[in-house]
């Protein structure tokens, strides 16, 4: 298998992943789920809870939203410069190289997600770097010392990093 080749199956991989996310969204009320923003935002009688609940809903769809445009440009700009004709084959393996690593790491961080919500969470949010993960829990109260040994040894067993930042949301 070429590297071109492996550029493209890693590049339709992260397009499966973003429409699975999607087809995801979709089948948890989608369109016409009633707490949808524009709907709880025409009703005239919001008390504060369901404000501080609709912002919350809001810091996880704008994070996930920011990191998947951020995914895209990167993964899009390595797409160029592996296709380009005029660009040396150093500079295309190391294209092909991040691009690979950047797939990986959207894969882990879908996996650790995933991982978690099975634990009960009703949302998470994964940032994996180099050596550290972030990782964003929305959580009525703050963690017990189990949850958060439980959270770490999903993504240790799933990336390999064993720093590990938890913050809560409520």
């Amino acid at each position: 298998m070429t590297k071109k080749q492996c550029g493209i199956i890693f590049t339709l991989l992260a397009l499966i992943l973003c429409v699975g996310m999607l087809a995801a969204k979709l089948n948890n009320g989608g369109l016409n789920d009633p707490t949808d923003l524009s709907q709880v935002l025409s009703t005239e009688k919001v008390n504060k809870e369901d404000t501080e609940a609709l912002s919350q809903q809001n810091y996880f769809y704008d994070s996930r939203s920011e990191r998947e445009q951020q995914d895209s440009v990167a993964i899009q700009t390595l797409n160029s410069i592996i296709s380009d004709a005029n660009t040396s084959k150093e500079q295309k393996d190391t294209a092909t190289q991040e691009l690979t690593q950047k797939t990986m790491t959207k894969d882990n961080e879908g996996r650790i997600e995933l991982g978690i919500k099975n634990k009960g969470y009703e949302d998470v949010l994964c940032r994996l770097d180099s050596n550290k993960a972030t990782v964003i829990v929305k959580a009525p109260t703050g963690l017990q010392d189990n949850e958060s040994v439980a959270i770490q040894e999903i993504v240790q067993d799933v990336s390999k990093i064993k720093d590990v930042i938890i913050e809560v949301q409520k």
